[in-house]
């Protein structure tokens, strides 16, 4: 969805809804979202530039259909997800995510921290069209293996 927008910005050293609101423009995220809230979308701008919203708008996820978050906005409904150690796999994450989005999550988190997480959080990304949130340390722990044959020196 997002595709061609961020194609537009992507010599920007800066890509940040923030960024832009704060320069006093309007992005065509900021418009999908004062249309999905019927705001006006100066008010969204002004909201996301105060730093009392935001836009989850992240660059590598063109699929995300933009939601704000924030005071001025509707309530915004979150939902956990994620393997473990234990047992999952990317086909019952994506299940997972099928779930959420029938039942009107709009934000979802990936809480893996079993393996494969890498390949898991692809997969959702590329099948979610609502922002993901994820927990790098568990990516970096699943990473250095076993955590006690580390030493602090």
């Amino acid at each position: 969805m997002r595709a061609p927008w961020i194609a537009r910005r992507a010599s920007d050293a800066n890509v940040t809804q923030m960024h832009y609101a704060r320069q006093g423009l309007v992005t065509p995220e900021i418009e999908y979202v004062a249309k999905r809230e019927r705001l006006d979308p100066a008010l969204v701008r002004d909201e996301v530039a105060r730093g009392r919203a935001i836009i989850p708008a992240n660059k590598n996820h063109p699929e995300l259909q933009p939601t704000g978050i924030g005071i001025a906005f509707n309530c915004k409904i979150n939902a956990n997800i994620g393997n473990s150690a234990i047992g999952s796999d990317e086909r019952e994450e994506l299940e997972k995510l099928g779930l959420c989005l029938r039942y009107g999550a709009d934000t979802v988190m990936d809480l893996s921290t079993g393996r494969r997480i890498v390949e898991i959080r692809e997969a959702l990304l590329r099948h979610s069209p609502i922002p993901l949130g994820t927990v790098p340390i568990y990516e970096c722990i699943e990473n250095a293996g076993d955590v006690t044959r580390h030493h602090i020196d």
